[in-house]
């Protein structure tokens, strides 16, 4: 048996990066509901994603760069819950990047492959900063030169 390991990462369509997660029994309370929390770590994941579509390795940054790039700011704003077995699609888009820092908009909605909906749950806008080990700004120009993080 073959497993298709292409889309993992997500895909990128029309400047937007579309990450699908499933919601686990451990993501959830004992009514079954998505800690508030676990958005976050969504959001994390499909950042990460992206990142391994545009070929931007964060370990090489970090280990021949000395680039760590972290979370400055995140305003998150809850609409609805997700629950358990879910389907979650993680949206990001970019809203403003320069110099060393790149914001984002993120949006997680309860997708539903069978009719093509989908139900916005949680939004939120990231700023992410580079830094270097001593917590010491950092410019990024090489990776904002990638198309996804060209300012519209």
């Amino acid at each position: 048996m073959e497993i298709n390991v292409q889309n993992l990462n997500g895909i990128i369509n029309n400047n937007k990066h579309h990450y699908l997660v499933k919601v686990f029994y451990e993501d959830t309370d004992a009514g079954q509901i998505v800690y508030h929390t676990n958005y976050l770590k969504y959001f994390e994941r499909a950042r990460t994603s992206l990142l391994n579509l545009l070929k931007i390795d964060q370990i090489n940054l970090k280990k021949n760069h000395d680039i760590i790039l972290v979370v400055r700011t995140a305003d998150i704003q809850w609409c609805k819950p997700a629950i358990l077995n879910d389907t979650l699609l993680i949206e990001t888009c970019l809203k403003y990047a320069k110099n060393s820092s790149i914001t984002i908009q993120q949006l997680a909605y309860r997708h539903c492959d069978v009719n093509k909906t989908k139900e916005l749950l949680v939004s939120g806008v990231i700023q992410i900063v580079a830094m270097n080990s001593s917590f010491k700004l950092r410019r990024i120009n090489k990776i904002l030169k990638n198309p996804f993080f060209q300012n519209i």
